[in-house]
Formats: C-alpha cells, sequence, structure tokens
C-alpha cells in the first residue's frame, strides 16, 4: 500500500504501518495519476490542488501520511488494481480520518436544508462513495473551497436521509452482517459508476466477498457478485428484488443494483421465527436455512403454496412487516423460473399457511430472454371431451373407493381408471374415498363448482356419515371452491395426504389424464394443486 507523504508530497511504501488520513471525492478532469505524482508537470494539472489541500489538512490534524486512490495506485498493472479495489473497502475502514471533499458544495449555505447543494451532491450519486461513506471510523466533510462543513456525525440524520443508509451502520452501532443483503443492495440502487463494471466491484467491501476484475465483462460482474454473496451468506433476502413489469420470467439473480430500487425494509426473518410462522409446514421436516448454487441453477428448501397460476415459494425474510414470496412458474426441464416477488401479511392465525409444503427446488438462476407470463384460461368455458380418471378401486393407505356419481356412467377400464364423457361444462365428477380402518373418508370433486365457479376440491372426513351427506347433497363438496381450481391436495392424519394431480394430456385418445392419490410425502419434489385442462369439443 503506497501513502502519499503529507510534507515531501512523495509516494512512499512505509513498512510500519503508520497511522493515516484517506480522501474521498469525485473524480474530475485532469486528476494526477501515479505515473504524474513524480513529474514536474503535475503541480500545473487540475487535479493537484485537491491533492495539495488533502495533504495540508492532513498535516495540520498530525498526520504524516494520506492515501488518495487517483495517483497512490499504478492502474496501468491490472494485479495491482484488482489488489486495490478488493483491499479499498479495509483501506478506508483502518485510515484515523477520511476527508470527504465535495467540490460543489458551497461552505455559505446549511447542508440540511432541503434544497441544499449538500443534498445534491455527485458525492451522493457515486458507486464508489458509498463504501467510503460507511466504512471509516470518521468523516469529515469539506466544500469547494476547503472549508470544513461537518462531520459524519454532525450530519447524521440528513446523510442517513440522502442515503438510505441506517443511522445506526453509519454510526458504526450496527455491523452491516446485520443488515439485509437487500437492503445493503438498495443502498446502491440510485448511484452510478463511469464502467459499467464498477457498480458490482464497487460492493464487494460493503458485502465482505473478494473476486478478480473483468473489465469488458458487463453485467456478468454483478451476476458474479451475487454467486459470491451466496457462496458465504444465506441470507435470502438476495432474492427479493422486483421488476417494474410483473408478468415476465427473469432468472432468479438481479441483473443489476437497480431491481432493489424498492428493497428499503427488507429484512432477513430469524430461523426460529420462520419456523413459528410456518410451523405446520415444518411439522415433519428439518429446517433448512442454506441453500446451494448447482450448475441448474440455486437448490433451496423452503415452504410452497400452489396456486391457479403456479408457485409461490416463501423467503425468510420480510418487506415492512410482510412475508416476501416469490412467485415461480414450472418449466418443462424440471426446473422453476422467477416470475415476482409477491407480500403477504406475516398470519396471525396459522391456518392462513397450512396450505404450505416444504419442498426442496432448483430455481433457474438466470434467463437468456424475457418470456411473458402464461395466460391460463378457464377450463371450464366451452364443452370438453373426454377426461380419464385415475382413481383406482384396489384401497391406497387402506383408503379404497366407496361410490362414485357421474352425469353419465363412466367407462371403467382394465387398470380401474374411469373414462367420463360429461354433456355440460358444470357437471362435477365425484368420488368418494373410505378407510375401514381409521374411519377417515375424503371426497374428491371435479367439475363446475357453486355458481358455476370451475373447482378442483378435496374434501376430509372422520365421520362416513358426514361424507354420504357431502357426497349426496352436491354443493356441500364444493363450498370452498373460491372460483378457482384451486386445490389438489389435502393432508390426512398421520402424515398421508390425499393429491390430485394432472398426468398430461393423451392426444392419441383426446382425453386428459387425472390422477388420485394418497400416499406419505417426503417433501422432495412438489405435489401442485393443478389447473386441470380439458380439451374443447
Amino acid at each position: 500500500m503506497r501513502l502519499l507523504n503529507t510534507r515531501t508530497l512523495i509516494l512512499e511504501e512505509p513498512q510500519h504501518g503508520p497511522e493515516y488520513a484517506i480522501l474521498s471525492h469525485v473524480w474530475g478532469d485532469n486528476e494526477v495519476t501515479f505515473r504524474d505524482i513524480s513529474r514536474p508537470h503535475a503541480i500545473r494539472m487540475k487535479g493537484y490542488a485537491k491533492i495539495e489541500h488533502s495533504c495540508a489538512q492532513a498535516l495540520a490534524d498530525g498526520y504524516e501520511y494520506i492515501w488518495i486512490d487517483t495517483c497512490c495506485i499504478d492502474k496501468s498493472s491490472s494485479a495491482e488494481l484488482s489488489e486495490a479495489i478488493n483491499s479499498m473497502y479495509r483501506w478506508y475502514e483502518e485510515a484515523v480520518v477520511c476527508y470527504a471533499y465535495l467540490e460543489d458544495v458551497r461552505s455559505d449555505e446549511d447542508p440540511a436544508a432541503e434544497r441544499s447543494r449538500f443534498r445534491r451532491s455527485k458525492w451522493f450519486t457515486r458507486g464508489w462513495t458509498l463504501q467510503e461513506a460507511i466504512a471509516p471510523r470518521r468523516v469529515i466533510f469539506f466544500a469547494g473551497d476547503w472549508v470544513k462543513i461537518g462531520t459524519r456525525f454532525s450530519l447524521i440524520h440528513v446523510i442517513a436521509e440522502i442515503t438510505g443508509v441506517d443511522e445506526q451502520v453509519l454510526l458504526a452501532a450496527r455491523p452491516l452482517t446485520d443488515v439485509s443483503v437487500a437492503k445493503k443492495m438498495s443502498w446502491a440502487s440510485w448511484r452510478e459508476t463511469t464502467r459499467l463494471e464498477d457498480r458490482a466491484y464497487s460492493l464487494m467491501g460493503i458485502f465482505g466477498v473478494h473476486m478478480p476484475l473483468i473489465y469488458g465483462e458487463g453485467k456478468n460482474a454483478f451476476i458474479r457478485l451475487q454467486y459470491e454473496i451466496m457462496r458465504t451468506s444465506n441470507d435470502q433476502s438476495i432474492f427479493a428484488w422486483s421488476y417494474d413489469d410483473w408478468n415476465f420470467h427473469s432468472g432468479l439473480l438481479a441483473t443489476s443494483p437497480d431491481n432493489f430500487r424498492y428493497s428499503t425494509k427488507v429484512d432477513r426473518i430469524p430461523p426460529t421465527e420462520f419456523i413459528r410462522i410456518f410451523a405446520s409446514a415444518y411439522d415433519a421436516t428439518d429446517y433448512k436455512s442454506h441453500f446451494s448454487v448447482t450448475n441448474s441453477g440455486v437448490q433451496i428448501s423452503t415452504p410452497v403454496q400452489t396456486t391457479r397460476t403456479g408457485f409461490v415459494a416463501a423467503l425468510a425474510c420480510s418487506d415492512d412487516g410482510r412475508v416476501v414470496g416469490l412467485r415461480l412458474h414450472h418449466t418443462q426441464d424440471g426446473l422453476y423460473q422467477r416470475l415476482q416477488v409477491q407480500l403477504f401479511p406475516l398470519p396471525k392465525n396459522p391456518r392462513f399457511v397450512e396450505d404450505f409444503i416444504v419442498t426442496d427446488m432448483i430455481i433457474s438462476t438466470t434467463s437468456e430472454k424475457s418470456i411473458p407470463s402464461p395466460i391460463v384460461p378457464n377450463p371450464f368455458n366451452g364443452l370438453f371431451t373426454r377426461i380419464r380418471v385415475r382413481a383406482p378401486q384396489i384401497g391406497q393407505e387402506g383408503f379404497v373407493l366407496h361410490t362414485h356419481s357421474l352425469e353419465r356412467k363412466p367407462q371403467t377400464e382394465a387398470d380401474g381408471s374411469f373414462i367420463w364423457e360429461p354433456t355440460t361444462p358444470d357437471v362435477k365428477f365425484m368420488l368418494a374415498y373410505y378407510n375401514r380402518a381409521s374411519g377417515e373418508g375424503f371426497v374428491v370433486t371435479i367439475g363446475g363448482g357453486r355458481q358455476g365457479c370451475p373447482c378442483v376440491h378435496i374434501e376430509i372426513f372422520t365421520d362416513i356419515k358426514r361424507m354420504k351427506y357431502t357426497f349426496f347433497s352436491g354443493d356441500k363438496a364444493s363450498s370452498c371452491c373460491k372460483n378457482s381450481p384451486d386445490w389438489a391436495f389435502k393432508t390426512l392424519r398421520g402424515g398421508k395426504r390425499v393429491t390430485v394431480a394432472a398426468a398430461g394430456l393423451d392426444e392419441s385418445q383426446n382425453q386428459y389424464v387425472v390422477n388420485i392419490s394418497v400416499d406419505r410425502p417426503k417433501c422432495a419434489e412438489i405435489r401442485r394443486r393443478v389447473l386441470l385442462r380439458f380439451i374443447l369439443a
């Protein structure tokens, strides 16, 4: 680490690790570089006055050395530049004092005034000065005429308001490691750098990571930064960013700090609190707070809710008191594609999260292009031809088919499945199963629900008399469809679960195949509540 001698203005490499001051500023025209500082023409360069005043101030404060990025780094050496950028946060942190020179600010105005030049200074818009505002133990602000206008402590409320950085962080009363990844990213979302890659490189110290510099890689630098953060942290808020457009697929990772612009209130949810919120999902599953990066994407285990249009995966972070979830789409290659964030209030009623299931999944980290989110049609608009329902009459986990109800008698196949050919879209296909040993039963309804709404519903009972009443009364079994085919699984006693799932389209016989099963899931894959799609006549 080279330091500038404040008396001689000559670069030195002291071995004893002396105390030193450090300069924070915005680069301008004709700065004095490493090659210029030792040559006679340096004194005629515009940036030399900045060096002179910095050295004079440091000398007056009793410091023999100062570090200034313009002239203390040999930027012609890529190895030295990489080492300097990877070490810069530490250098600012270890400096005794940091002089923040705001060339575009006047000393004869109140920095706290609503429209002061201090609030509008370029220093607050540059990517590199974010770490320079946080890392040093002491920061003194100087106006363009080198008159002191305040310290980070005396201007703490104004600086926190301008930067968005918590006052406790600026005062070093709260360590950076306690702040969520998303919130730290939001601090950088409004800042700019001359080179695109520096938006990522300037954040390495904030996140305590190191990586080689590859100028020319463009946006990939920010992707690499996120990989390094994930390698050293299990903070799931790194996924809590958003696009302005809510209807496009993307990779799991953000492409720019700009995506975190609205993550200013995102905080991590401690593991104990997260387990408490999703207690029903973690009854028989160990909590896994970590996630890992694979060659296919990020593998994560988290509570998942299935919806009419896909899935919502809960993250262990909150946004202003609301749990952050990710809307996901299941792709043909078995991965999951990120759609957008979805916020929901911290539940006071445990039933709010009873349909979440802890699921191991791999979410794709990147996307080659944005794909419009598919419009999900109402499958019950119009007539549909044939549905094959695989509902075996042979018992599963002790459950056997008790009775069934169709508008038209079904064709029974050798494998125990039914071929159903309804004539109207609001007909209900109902199957009732019963476990004689446990006395538990369930009714599956496929077809039009109350007031003609589409419905795939499962109703569970512990009394066969109640089951018969529900089955034969018809509408009772559809009372919870909520105008969407939202239910395709429910939990039974003893860790068992009944699932209604689409097996796919059999085009050769012009029919849609639906499976009804009872099993004991290990939460290794999603048992999703599927939207049944039927072939129009």
